[in-house]
């Protein structure tokens, strides 16, 4: 009765270690953009493991070197996806979030893109998703700094050094400004469109940055993401998307709670890594 206690419990340690692992895979997956190399090789692993679980010889002589062929090319193709998810996961920060913002701060953020868009004055402001971006923006000015109307329409006055550069709001403050961003790439309407407009859907192609795009010429805001643009004419909606962004209407102590974190939080994607766990235990157990 006791040996069946530890294998059982031994099992359940097992498939919940498992589970981390492919959970924390899956966040990689997430934030990578090539998805064909990806299924590729996740469906030459899923080969390989029917294939040893039905003792399929030739199978597994020939998946096998493939497997180590194609984890050679993906360490090269994603070195850099893999380097900066690392340096991502590895910033307690993104383990545990806390929201120690309130309503005022989106709306100091929208009086002032209204404002600049009255004036047509050109702004360009960026809030960093879970993917890293320090290897990808260049230059600018660290400020750390409390968020305001004016503080806004200061740094993106066109009498001050930094106001063509981008903003980049973080943790609820003002992190650094006059920041240059990567360029699109493959946006299709660039002759539409200025260079502060390509930058903003450039830092959405390689992240899940939310950028906020004020026209100087035109005067209207624009919102990217996922390397898309949208214009927004009603300033309800820019204050609802960024109040959902940056997620300040979820519960501070919600947010703080342990089955929140281990549970709760990205529920989705831990089930799927999960029943993947599961799916193996049964595939490779002997």
């Amino acid at each position: 009765m006791l040996n069946f206690l530890v294998l059982h419990f031994k099992d359940i340690i097992d498939v919940l270690l498992a589970t981390f692992f492919i959970y924390v895979v899956i966040l990689f997956l997430q934030q990578t953009k090539s998805r064909f190399i990806i299924g590729t090789f996740i469906v030459v692993i899923f080969s390989y493991f029917i294939s040893k679980f039905f003792n399929l010889e030739l199978s597994q002589n020939i998946l096998q070197p493939l497997i180590t062929l194609l984890a050679v090319i993906f360490v090269i193709v994603f070195q850099n996806d893999i380097r900066r998810f690392f340096h991502w996961i590895s910033s307690p920060k993104n383990l545990i979030k806390t929201n120690d913002s309130n309503e005022k701060i989106s709306e100091q953020i929208v009086s002032a893109v209204s404002e600049m868009a009255k004036n047509k004055v050109g702004a360009l402001i960026v809030f960093p998703g879970k993917s890293p971006i320090d290897d990808i923006v260049q230059g600018g000015f660290l400020l750390d700094g409390k968020i305001s109307t004016q503080v806004i329409l200061s740094i993106f006055d066109t009498n001050t050094p930094g106001h063509d550069g981008a903003m980049l709001i973080e943790n609820f403050r003002i992190n650094k400004f006059g920041l240059h961003l990567p360029l699109a790439e493959n946006f299709k309407n660039f002759s539409r469109m200025g260079t502060r407009h390509r930058a903003g859907i450039g830092i959405t192609e390689q992240t899940d940055a939310l950028a906020i795009i004020v026209s100087e010429e035109r005067g209207e805001i624009s919102i990217a993401k996922n390397g898309e643009i949208k214009k927004v004419e009603d300033l309800e909606k820019l204050l609802s998307v960024i109040k959902k962004y940056t997620h300040e209407n979820a519960d501070n102590e919600n947010n703080k709670s342990l089955w929140n974190f281990i549970v709760v939080s990205n529920f989705n994607t831990k089930f799927i890594a999960f029943t993947i766990a599961i799916i193996l235990k049964i595939l490779l157990i002997k």
